[in-house]
């Protein structure tokens, strides 16, 4: 077995010396020499390293070490089962075993191993990889290493300026995998920093950081700024390096501090106490110093003294601003606290408060970065902070502090601070006059623009990330990318994920000054797409000739930024548009580049804008007509494996429906959360000619749809809805799977599937299949994929049209020529039509007396009508009355007003067949703010719930649970006075009562209530 982590493939026997085999031909792998040598071999090999060591692999007292990056790697054990001969079913006859075998062998050398450095160094600090921000990447050089191997946990030894890390892991089974154990040797630095240990000096160059400003134009800046609203220009004194220091402090604490050198260098110091580095960063590193040591950082409401919490705060975010300091120049920094004179020659204050941390006084900042002479730096300590916590120079304050306040990329003048007849126009004037610094030419476009638009490459680039992208989303999500990964990013900024429909990034973004350099940015960017992709389409966010909203998850993107218009390209299967200007005072002042990359079903809506409920409504009204005037069946009530009302078990039915259009047929499902499933087949001569899809074709166009959706037509009797086909007896299903295709018997025998979630409508992931089959493998594919999901050959503008989707619809649309030829068997009579309204019924009325699905036929919008509340709590049939309730307290409806003296309790409590069973309809009565006592109107004590429920000629276990949630979830105290006779309810449970029944059991109960116990449940009641 060979050194480092690489096995080989010879294995020991008792042969070897006369064959030339050696210990190294074993399976398992030992240095040469004893476990107990091990400390001091690797205290001689620091020393040898910190002598300067500098070669990248070398041995050392026979082991083999590497170097990579500042970090050395050798071995110090392991095992191979590959190589292990004696594992084979006939291993050589002349191959000697230890006892317990190689493996036990090898485990027994690593375990020593640690047993000895243990006895010789302490015990050491476990180290666990670090992940941090938003990608989870590894924090540290040594995170890398533990990440890349797979370790999950190394043990860590602090020997002075290295630290040396041990790590031991089988890769799998203990004894049946591979094992290895190895020394990572380190500089303290990389052992207990993050990878800005590893920075070297250019990374820490930021050119474009002030927006190409020149330097001598800052200087005008701050001299300006200083001068309107602050102590001016101050010269700095007993320092070394002559430099002055201009500062700006806005009303809310933000503060900025410039400290500029007579030989060309800047320092600047930002406080920006509304930043969210100082709302996050110094408790993330309370929390990361609590999780090294074993613990958890308490937060501020588990602080058993708020002041200590503070305190610690304050120290965290002076150590973090001591950090952000630590490569600033020492003749930079020593100018920080240096005493300052104003023009008059008196004492100028800071602007800056600071602290002592030891003995050291630090400034109470947020940021700081600094001008060289040539380039402006960033602190690796700051890139450590931000890539930690996902920030950027922005949630340092750096916006607020510096580019908004100095506008930096555009212009500084008069005009921009002052409008004509401004009282302050003559002062400011004097001041622009008298400033010392000249104007000075203002920077390229480019420059202007800074890091608000990616500069990794050029527009090119950007295409082809997009392209990368465009092809990757077929086979996974950003979800799945590891640390590493960077496939799911356009110009090294990531994309966020819409759930699964659309990808989005903010590629560009600027100030209000700098929107004309953004723009011509976007517009280069535009033509680079269309001469790459070809001329682009349009996306518009709303339908210009209707006014109604176009809902899917780009057009979102798009209404949310107030930016209703895009341009758009088809990329591999998927659309790419640039949503670009200033948006919406409501999203943002600030001018963005947002690039969407959608699903083809997440660009245009299905429906058209259409709510599900509206056409719940005329699909069920087109699909009683059809059964009325021809051979259509009827809709009826499907169970189905839905979600349960809130609060309770019950699963309301879901309504199937269909109808046909030309020569298609739809099956239509609707549920009680909104949801929805279309399905639609050939009908009439032509469909006969086709052939028949397979089971596998089926079970792959269904893929995507949820299982509580698939449940609606998986194994289900058609009803005459829609041919269905069997699972052939070659592909058995598996009964054992939860997954009703892999187990499916039987499925519909359809072409299109669309199925909406709780926002969308959606094509079903076979027919997104369908696009990506039809796309180009060799290159880049721009064809527009809305033919594959949306054509005429599966019927769907046709279902359009007949629903009349983002249109009005009416009774004469349904009489029309064209349309009843289309949809109808033959002319409906008039009489007709209005026998199918009729038998809809009115709302208020289906809610007292119908089903829940009676309700939702009728009700637009899904409104939360209070008035229904009562109806349905009044509702006769004990399963309608509890659908109906509680799918309408779903609806966010607020219980707490009463329409007349009785409360949405006393309704319930009124009604004739009440029941334990209603438990969750009174829980969540009270949870939508119900009254659980009388209503400021009811004068008469029988109007109180509780005197109301034990009046009732029930028997007391079917009240126990109503008493108990009314008592306890309504917080009511049943021993203080309540009635207007000054009893208490627990004196009203004492009866007497006048259906003569007994409430003892009751009565008990409440009184070890009050006296701290629990109402008695005897059996919790089905929900």
């Amino acid at each position: 077995m060979t050194t480092g982590w690489g096995m080989v493939d010879d294995t020991g026997r008792d042969d070897a010396d006369a064959s030339g085999e050696t210990e190294d031909d074993l399976p398992y792998y030992t240095p040469p020499f004893g476990r107990e040598e091990v400390p001091g071999f690797l205290d001689r090999l620091v020393a040898h390293l910190l002598a300067g060591e500098t070669r990248e692999a070398f041995t050392f007292e026979g082991v083999e070490v590497e170097e990579s990056q500042g970090v050395w790697l050798l071995p110090l054990g392991g095992y191979d089962p590959d190589a292990d001969e004696s594992l084979q079913p006939n291993p050589p006859a002349d191959l000697v075993v230890p006892e317990g075998g190689f493996a036990a062998y090898a485990e027994e050398w690593t375990e020593g191993v640690r047993r000895t450095l243990r006895e010789a160094w302490g015990a050491p600090m476990v180290r666990k990889p670090s992940l941090v921000g938003e990608n989870q990447d590894p924090e540290g050089i040594l995170d890398v290493v533990l990440v890349s191997v797979g370790i999950p946990e190394a043990e860590m030894w602090d020997r002075g300026d290295l630290y040396c890390v041990l790590v031991t892991n089988w890769d799998a089974e203990p004894r049946q995998s591979m094992l290895r154990q190895a020394m990572v040797v380190l500089p303290r630095e990389y052992a207990v920093g993050s990878l800005s240990a590893l920075l070297p000096e250019e990374d820490m160059h930021n050119d474009l950081l002030m927006n190409g400003e020149h330097p001598l134009e800052l200087r005008r800046r701050a001299w300006l700024l200083s001068t309107l609203f602050g102590a001016g220009e101050v010269r700095l004194r007993d320092v070394d390096v002559p430099a002055s220091r201009f500062s700006l402090q806005s009303r809310s604490g933000v503060t900025t501090v410039w400290t500029f050198t007579d030989d060309g260098r800047i320092l600047v110091l930002i406080q920006d106490p509304t930043s969210t580095f100082a709302d996050e960063a110094p408790a993330q590193f309370l929390a990361e110093v609590a999780q090294q040591h074993g613990g958890d950082a308490p937060d501020a409401a588990d602080a058993a003294d708020p002041s200590e919490r503070e305190a610690d705060l304050a120290e965290a975010w002076l150590i973090l601003a001591a950090r952000m300091l630590d490569r600033v120049p020492d003749d930079l920094r020593a100018l920080i606290a240096a005493r300052g004179e104003d023009a008059r020659g008196a004492v100028a204050e800071h602007d800056l408060e600071f602290r002592m941390l030891g003995d050291e006084p630090v400034p109470v900042i947020t940021g700081a970065v600094w001008f060289d002479g040539e380039h402006w730096c960033v602190s690796p300590s700051l890139m450590e902070i931000g890539r930690r916590n996902d920030f950027g120079m922005d949630d340092f304050g750096f916006g607020a502090a510096v580019r908004q306040p100095y506008r930096l990329g555009g212009a500084l003048t008069v005009d921009e601070m002052s409008r004509e007849g401004d009282e302050r126009r003559t002062w400011f004037e004097q001041v622009f006059a008298a400033c010392p610094y000249p104007e000075q030419d203002r920077p390229s476009d480019t420059e202007r623009l800074g890091y608000a638009v990616p500069t990794s490459g050029d527009h090119h680039d950007l295409l082809a990330d997009i392209e990368r992208v465009t092809r990757a989303w077929w086979e996974r999500s950003p979800e799945d990318a590891d640390w590493a990964d960077r496939t799911f990013e356009i110009g090294g900024r990531g994309l966020r994920d819409d759930h699964g429909r659309a990808l989005r990034v903010v590629l560009a973004s600027g100030e209000v000054w700098t929107v004309d350099a953004l723009q011509a940015w976007a517009d280069d960017l535009i033509g680079v797409m269309s001469e790459r992709w070809g001329a682009a389409g349009e996306i518009h966010a709303r339908n210009e000739k209707t006014g109604i909203d176009r809902r899917s998850p780009l057009t979102r993107v798009m209404r949310a930024t107030g930016l209703l218009t895009a341009p758009l390209w088809w990329v591999n299967g998927h659309a790419v548009a640039v949503v670009a200007g200033t948006p919406d005072p409501s999203y943002g002042d600030d001018p963005e580049v947002i690039i969407v990359i959608a699903r083809p079903d997440a660009v245009l809506d299905l429906a058209r804008g259409s709510n599900p409920w509206e056409l719940r409504i005329r699909a069920r009204i087109i699909s009683d007509i059809s059964a009325l005037v021809g051979g259509a069946p009827a809709p009826g009530p499907l169970r189905w494996n839905g979600p349960p009302l809130a609060g309770s078990s019950l699963v309301p039915d879901a309504m199937r429906g269909g109808f046909r259009t030309g020569d298609h047929f739809w099956t239509w499902h609707f549920t009680h959360d909104g949801r929805g499933l279309f399905l639609s087949h050939p009908t009439g001569p032509d469909a006969a000619a086709r052939p028949e899809p397979t089971f596998e074709e089926q079970v792959a166009l269904f893929g995507g749809v949820p299982d509580d959706l698939l449940s609606l037509v998986v194994d289900r009797d058609p009803g005459g809805f829609f041919p269905v086909v069997h699972r052939g007896a070659s592909t058995p299903g598996s009964a054992e799977t939860e997954n009703l295709l892999a187990g499916a018997a039987t499925l519909p025998a359809v072409h299109a599937v669309f199925w909406r979630d709780d926002v969308d409508w959606r094509a079903s992931d076979g027919m997104l299949q369908r696009v990506r089959d039809a796309l180009d493998p060799d290159d880049v594919d721009t064809t527009n994929p809305l033919e594959t999901i949306y054509p005429e050959a599966f019927g769907v503008p046709q279902l359009q049209w007949a629903l009349r989707m983002g249109e009005r619809m009416g009774p004469p649309t349904l009489l029309d020529a064209p349309y009843v030829s289309f949809v109808f068997d033959r002319v409906p009579e008039r009489e007709e039509i209005e026998q199918v309204y009729a038998a809809l019924g009115m709302f208020p009325d289906l809610a007292l007396t119908g089903t829940l699905n009676d309700l939702l036929d009728v009700v637009v919008d899904a409104p939360g009508y209070r008035f229904l509340l009562d109806a349905a709590l009044s509702n006769p049939h004990p399963e309608r009355r509890r659908e109906l309730a509680l799918w309408l307290l779903d609806q966010r409806l607020d219980a707490s007003s009463a329409l007349s003296f009785l409360s949405p309790v006393n309704v319930l409590f009124a009604n004739p067949t009440l029941g334990a069973e209603d438990e969750p309809v009174l829980r969540r009565l009270l949870e939508q703010g119900a009254i659980p006592g009388p209503t400021p109107v009811a004068m008469l004590p029988e109007w109180h719930p509780f005197v109301q429920l034990l009046d009732r000629d029930i028997e007391e276990t079917a009240l126990a649970p109503l008493v108990r949630t009314l008592l306890v979830h309504g917080d009511v105290d049943p021993a203080t006075p309540a009635l207007p006779d000054g009893r208490s309810l627990l004196d009203f449970a004492s009866g007497p009562f006048p259906h003569g029944r007994s409430r003892d059991a009751l009565a008990s109960a409440i009184r070890e209530l009050v006296a701290g116990g629990a109402v008695d449940t005897a059996a919790e009641p089905e929900r």
